[in-house]
């Protein structure tokens, strides 16, 4: 993966384009909307949250991605990455126009991508793990803004010595043509994975965590749920209570 040049942008006024209508587009649009972008969403359906958000600013062209579609775009998001030959064309076109082009969990079409944030006030902290995982970027920021709910015995930037073991499980799925809930990653990023590489078990921490993510393939949780996740941020039953 390139080395990406890590840098904040002034998106005030400009056509931010977000090609799909689903959550991945949601979230995008509404954090580019929170600084100031006019978002336009190329997609034939949005989500219910995502309709309304646009309704206060921003624009929805209700079709699929067509050739020319980034014209006047400062950067272009693909959200809905399920067809390949829409993801190639929009590629092929930010490369013609030099439009900075992010494709949801597809990093090799990537020339930005975007980090896990937490802001407070005028301070703002941006993590990246170069796209090799989006779920390690993710446990950076929650620790950050400290609402995570696995509780760790290392600082921070130990987490960092788990990003080969992501992105490498990361492909595996990928390979096995399995997908799953994002918190599901979070509740397998534990410590354990973590004294493993530091003691040299590579092959064992990746044996683990595979294991333990595949759990979540067909573990029955309802669509968009994971038990495992829930489990985290429960209160303890009241006979183990302290």
């Amino acid at each position: 993966m390139p080395p990406y040049y890590p840098v904040f942008l002034d998106v005030r006024g400009r056509r931010c384009v977000i090609i799909g209508g689903n959550r991945v587009a949601e979230e995008k649009a509404a954090r580019l909307m929170e600084y100031g972008a006019h978002v336009a969403v190329i997609s034939p359906k949005l989500t219910g949250g995502l309709a309304s958000m646009l309704e206060g600013g921003g624009s929805w062209i209700p079709r699929g991605y067509e050739a020319g579609d980034l014209e006047g775009a400062f950067i272009a998001i693909v959200s809905d990455t399920r067809d390949d030959h829409v993801n190639r064309a929009v590629s092929l076109e930010a490369r013609e126009r030099n439009v900075p082009l992010n494709v949801a969990d597809v990093t090799e079409m990537c020339t930005w991508i975007a980090p896990a944030v937490v802001r407070r006030g005028d301070v703002v902290v941006a993590a990246s793990t170069g796209g090799a995982s989006p779920a390690l970027a993710r446990r950076f920021r929650e620790q950050l803004n400290k609402t995570n709910r696995v509780e760790t015995r290392y600082d921070l930037m130990a987490l960092a010595d788990l990003a080969p073991l992501l992105s490498d499980a990361r492909r595996e799925l990928a390979r096995r043509g399995v997908r799953l809930n994002p918190d599901h990653w979070q509740a397998c990023l534990t410590d354990d994975l973590i004294d493993l590489i530091r003691a040299g078990s590579a092959k064992e921490a990746s044996e683990r965590l595979i294991s333990n993510l595949m759990t979540g393939a067909d573990c029955g949780c309802p669509a968009g749920v994971c038990r495992m996740w829930e489990d985290l941020g429960a209160p303890p039953p009241a006979s183990q209570a302290p």
